[in-house]
């Protein structure tokens, strides 16, 4: 399967961490997105064995993620390929796959979170830094936590990616300050592709 894929890096100085501060979440989302829009893309290529082997990685068991990711893509199914869950369970399985094709991370070290959210946890997945090398060398990290947020949308609209932008940044900050990194992976449908947005906080 073929992506388009950018990444960006957000400084931890960006962000407010006091009450004292300004809150300017959303105002950062915006300039994120703005930004995503004007990325340059590089053509990504991910084994569709390995996007349906991490489904079992993904909130809901979903039979042929790759199946359905081509169908949302190319064929307009219609409602079934645009639910919620479908889009959910293709934007975890696309993230956890391009992390383990194009930062080499372990199948095994990824950690999801999203389907025990009822306990509090309040981001999707956790990865150990210290045990990935191209990781440590992107986030120029010597160990810690990588939390990640995945956002979604086959319709996507500004107001939409801002907010849910917003949101993830919030919910990161809450968890990785002032030690760790924070991942936002941002995942669209545009036209007949799929844009993937790898958004770092360190």
């Amino acid at each position: 399967m073929k992506l388009k894929f950018s990444s960006l890096e957000i400084k931890s100085d960006l962000l407010p961490h006091d009450k004292n501060e300004i809150d300017q979440f959303k105002e950062l989302s915006f300039y994120i997105y703005e930004s995503m829009k004007d990325a340059d893309y590089i053509e990504l290529e991910i084994d569709d064995n390995i996007i349906n082997l991490l489904s079992f990685l993904t909130t809901k068991l979903i039979e042929g993620i790759a199946d359905n990711i081509y169908a949302n893509i190319f064929e307009n199914k219609g409602a079934k390929y645009l639910s919620g869950d479908i889009s959910l369970v293709v934007s975890e399985a696309l993230t956890y796959a391009t992390l383990n094709s194009l930062y080499k991370v372990s199948l095994t070290n990824i950690i999801p979170f999203r389907s025990v959210k009822y306990l509090g946890t309040i981001v999707d997945a956790m990865i150990d830094i210290g045990k990935e090398e191209e990781l440590r060398r992107i986030l120029g990290a010597r160990g810690g936590f990588l939390f990640i947020n995945i956002r979604a949308s086959m319709t996507p609209r500004s107001y939409y990616i801002v907010d849910k932008l917003a949101k993830s940044l919030m919910n990161l900050e809450m968890v990785r300050y002032p030690n760790d990194y924070g991942l936002i992976s941002v995942i669209v449908k545009d036209n007949e592709a799929i844009k993937e947005n790898f958004i770092f906080v360190k």
